[in-house]
């Protein structure tokens, strides 16, 4: 019970204001410490602390070392200069490295017209077309490999990259004849 009378109840501490005391937490809850995420942040302050002062002391400089004048070694008098070699090194001929092999790629193309039946239609779409590459680039044999569905654009195609010129393949430093398939694409935002 409470006690009616004012002049009975506890007078606060002038030290400590009007705050209450410190609420223990009740047993068998886990203490609260400091927020996890401080603790991140001053791990990476400290790891970047750490990297910047390492990072400074790779690029010390040291001071240069004294030189001797040529033909002096450690302040002496100058010695007798060695004889110059007159007799010429064989030339050795600078062996170029052989190209790394690699596939044809697309050197220069012509953008396909659209055709206007195709495009009357909206058809739009995608044709694979395969092409023997020859050894100077040109290509020889042009064929559909995979249709668009559309007859008109596999024929735009066709005749599109046969305009085409190739880097040819490399195979043993040399360039020799392959095959390609190259994407011809259709948009109607192409027309």
């Amino acid at each position: 019970m409470s006690d009616p009378n004012p002049m009975n109840r506890p007078t606060p501490d002038p030290t400590r204001g009007n705050v209450p005391p410190p609420v223990e937490p009740p047993p068998g809850e886990p203490r609260k410490g400091a927020n996890p995420i401080v603790w991140i942040v001053v791990l990476v302050a400290l790891l970047a602390l750490a990297w910047y002062f390492m990072s400074r002391r790779d690029t010390v400089e040291a001071p240069p070392e004294p030189t001797a004048p040529i033909g002096q070694a450690d302040g002496t008098p100058d010695a007798e200069p060695a004889p110059e070699r007159t007799t010429p090194r064989p030339a050795t001929p600078a062996a170029t490295p052989p190209r790394p092999d690699r596939d044809a790629a697309v050197l220069a193309s012509v953008e396909p017209e659209y055709p206007v039946a195709a495009a009357r239609a909206r058809d739009t779409g995608t044709v694979l077309v395969r092409a023997q590459v020859d050894a100077e680039g040109m290509p020889t044999d042009v064929e559909v490999a995979r249709s668009s569905r559309s007859r008109e654009l596999d024929r735009a195609a066709v005749d599109a990259v046969k305009q085409w010129t190739f880097e040819p393949a490399i195979r043993d430093g040399k360039a020799v004849a392959s095959t390609v398939q190259v994407p011809v694409e259709f948009t109607l935002s192409q027309q």
